[in-house]
């Protein structure tokens, strides 16, 4: 492999998403099973060229990319076929240039990993076509592919660690609209999404004196957590589907409860409703938890995880519905990606809002003459926010797949609703109220997908978002209505974005690129902004955002219009964003009335927190490399930082209890593979940290 691919970040297999077949095998047990063994010799050749610089040698994966061996690679392929995986790989991996890796050589990586798995030698000789659950060989493996083709999944292990909530008090809808001061009851606090807490006996004035009260070592995997505190008891999401619940002030475990499937899927966070932990899993079941004591109270399915189905955003309880996105809709299958509500007493499913316009439909003729079998993408992997007056919940849509027109057989002009949007759903029918596509045809992996912020000024009632291109968009959340934007990073992806109408214009080697062809652009897929929710600092009327300054290069990969193909199908490469003089961390303040920057703070490495803002005048992030800080929300002066045990990466939330103001965060090794990940270790080498860590560390001021 030589030192440009190296450099350029190949990632083999890192986005490993699956799609179902059924449990026939077409391999004849004729063939001999020497020559599997030959398949998997000869990959560990072509892995040890292509896939070892992000996935470790002996394939124990890296902060680039996850294990591609034993119970973690099991879990997540095990019930799929090796075809399935096949066709996943060449049509996506490795994400640089891969003209010098041939189908027998993908072939061949397929066999290795599964040899590498446990599937003995014996295993008939592998194909392109071969379709039978990858782990069918595994002597004891059976369990691992019990839920393909629609049957059951493996049952979860339950609680592992009893313990009770005392004194529990069921949460309601009222308390969920209006949350006490002390609590942080969903992810980014409250239903408008602001990230921002009441509470301000930590303040500009106190918080150098901050130091650790405790702090609790986390299931290690990827993941980029948001712990939910509820009257001094903190519900936290672990990578594999772990959920504990821990004292507040003393960092006790109460309890443990384990879903399944182990698996290095990240994780984003849970619910809580009345009594109730609302739980989605990697595999796209929905499960609701006695908050007490984690016991079981009832499970659903969303989706059909072996169709490559899964969950990463976590649900928003609204008006006594589980409102849930869907992730895993980059393949080419008979079902489209969808929102979908669900009744929090039982689990029945409500209603669905399908978010690929099918023929026939309203949309449909955006994704032009295509099958509908063709139609990919459109995932909401970030939660939604909820106006409980309106009764309307506001989500952010990703583009088509694959990431390029020409990968997917289309034009710039097919813009495939309702991709790469604002959907704004009424809660009781699930029927659209409006919308608005933020960039039609999406064409170089920077999609609208993330938190859309509620704000009201007067009686003017605004909805805010922002995706990787790095602009801030506003809108009225009641109409839909463009108000206005601001680029809050360098971006040449479009010639013009229309101030009236906030219409955008490709450049035109955009619009037209074609297979092979290289196409450079500003910013990266690692945003702009990306995953990292921003907060709405009240007292300051500001949005306080983390940014990413970095670009990349892209080219679109063939891929055939076949049942199981699809993904997402690109080269990419990096390099530092002109003028950022190596600087990818930007964390920048926004005037919602003005919509113009208030300061701004710049460093060579990139955060990977959400921001969290009080009425202490403070804001809190963390980064790559391992510091948490506290900036002054008024002038972004820094005030207070530490330095943690790893990448400081989560969503920080602060609480309190008895009087006593907590500030906590995680580190975590969250997305491992994908670009916010992947580009600093590109563009920044020199910033070092450990490989695993994940825990939770929780503040207070000094005695």
């Amino acid at each position: 492999m030589n030192n440009n691919k190296s450099i350029l970040g190949i990632l083999c297999f890192t986005l490993l998403a699956a799609c179902g077949s059924d449990d026939s095998s077409d391999t004849s047990t004729a063939q001999a099973s020497v020559l599997f063994a030959s398949q998997a010799d000869a990959g560990a050749q072509a892995y040890a060229a292509n896939c070892a610089v992000c996935h470790g040698a002996n394939l124990q994966g890296s902060a680039l990319g996850p294990i591609l061996s034993g119970q973690s690679f099991l879990g997540q392929w095990g019930r799929q076929s090796p075809a399935d995986f096949y066709n996943y790989i060449k049509a996506n991996m490795p994400p640089a240039d891969n003209d010098s890796v041939s189908d027998e050589d993908y072939i061949n990586i397929v066999a290795h990993v599964m040899r590498s798995s446990g599937v003995a030698d014996t295993n008939p000789m592998l194909t392109a076509q071969s379709d039978y659950p990858l782990a069918s060989n595994i002597p004891g493996a059976a369990a691992l592919f019990a839920g393909r083709a629609g049957q059951q999944a493996v049952a979860p292990t339950g609680v592992i660690r009893a313990g009770t909530v005392e004194n529990y008090r069921p949460i309601s809808d009222a308390m969920l609209i209006n949350p006490a001061p002390g609590d942080w009851p969903m992810i980014r606090r409250n239903y408008q999404a602001w990230s921002y807490s009441p509470l301000d006996q930590v303040n500009a004035d106190n918080v150098s004196d901050l130091r650790l009260e405790w702090v609790w070592s986390m299931v290690d995997g990827d993941s980029e957590p948001s712990p939910l505190v509820y009257n001094g008891i903190i519900y936290l999401i672990n990578s594999s589907n772990i959920i504990q619940a821990l004292d507040g002030k003393s960092g006790e475990l109460i309890w443990e409860h384990h879903a399944g499937p182990v698996d290095s899927k990240d994780m984003r966070n849970i619910a809580i409703y009345d009594d109730k932990i609302i739980h989605a899993t990697t595999d796209a079941r929905l499960l609701a938890l006695d908050a007490r004591n984690g016991e079981p109270i009832w499970e659903t399915r969303i989706a059909d995880g072996s169709k490559g189905f899964e969950n990463s955003s976590g649900p928003i309880v609204a008006d006594g519905k589980i409102i849930q996105g869907l992730a895993g809709c980059s393949r080419y299958i008979d079902e489209p990606c969808f929102i979908s509500a669900h009744d929090a007493n039982n689990g029945e499913l409500l209603w669905r809002f399908v978010t690929v316009a099918e023929a026939g439909q309203p949309g449909g003729d955006t994704w032009g003459d295509i099958d509908n079998l063709f139609r990919a993408g459109g995932e909401t992997w970030i939660t939604g926010s909820y106006d409980a007056e309106s009764k309307l919940t506001y989500w952010g849509t990703a583009q088509q797949k694959p990431w390029m027109p020409a990968s997917r057989s289309l034009s710039i002009f097919d813009t495939g609703l309702f991709t790469n949007s604002t959907v704004a759903i009424n809660v009781d029918d699930g029927e659209l109220d409006w919308f608005f596509q933020h960039v039609p045809a999406e064409a170089l992996d920077l999609d609208e997908v993330f938190e859309r912020v509620l704000i009201d000024r007067g009686d003017d009632k605004f909805v805010f978002s922002i995706g990787k291109h790095g602009i801030l968009w506003k809108h009225d959340r009641v109409t839909g209505e463009f108000v206005a934007y601001l680029e809050t990073v360098f971006q040449n992806a479009f010639t013009d974005i229309d101030a009236v109408t906030g219409a955008v214009t490709y450049r035109d080697d955009i619009a037209n690129a074609q297979l092979d062809q290289w196409i450079s652009v500003c910013p990266s897929t690692a945003g702009g902004k990306d995953w990292h929710s921003m907060t709405y600092h009240k007292p300051t009327s500001a949005l306080i955002i983390p940014l990413s300054q970095s670009c990349l290069e892209i080219s679109a990969r063939e891929v055939p219009l076949v049942q199981g193909a699809g993904g997402t199908a690109a080269n990419r490469r990096w390099f530092e964003m002109p003028g950022s003089e190596g600087n990818m961390g930007k964390l920048a303040a926004f005037d919602v009335d003005s919509m113009t920057e208030l300061w701004s703070y710049e460093q060579r490495a990139a955060f990977l927190t959400g921001t969290m803002s009080t009425a202490g005048n403070l804001v809190f992030v963390g980064d790559l490399d391992r510091r948490f800080r506290a900036f002054d929300a008024r002038n972004g002066d820094i005030l207070w930082e530490t330095r943690l045990g790893t990448s400081v990466q989560g969503h920080p939330v602060t609480f309190a209890i008895d009087g006593t103001q907590y500030i906590a965060v995680t580190t975590a090794m969250g997305a491992r593979g994908v670009s916010p990940r992947t580009v600093p270790r590109v563009i920044a080498p020199d910033l070092r940290h450990p490989s695993n860590g994940n825990a939770l560390y929780v503040f207070s001021l000094s005695n």
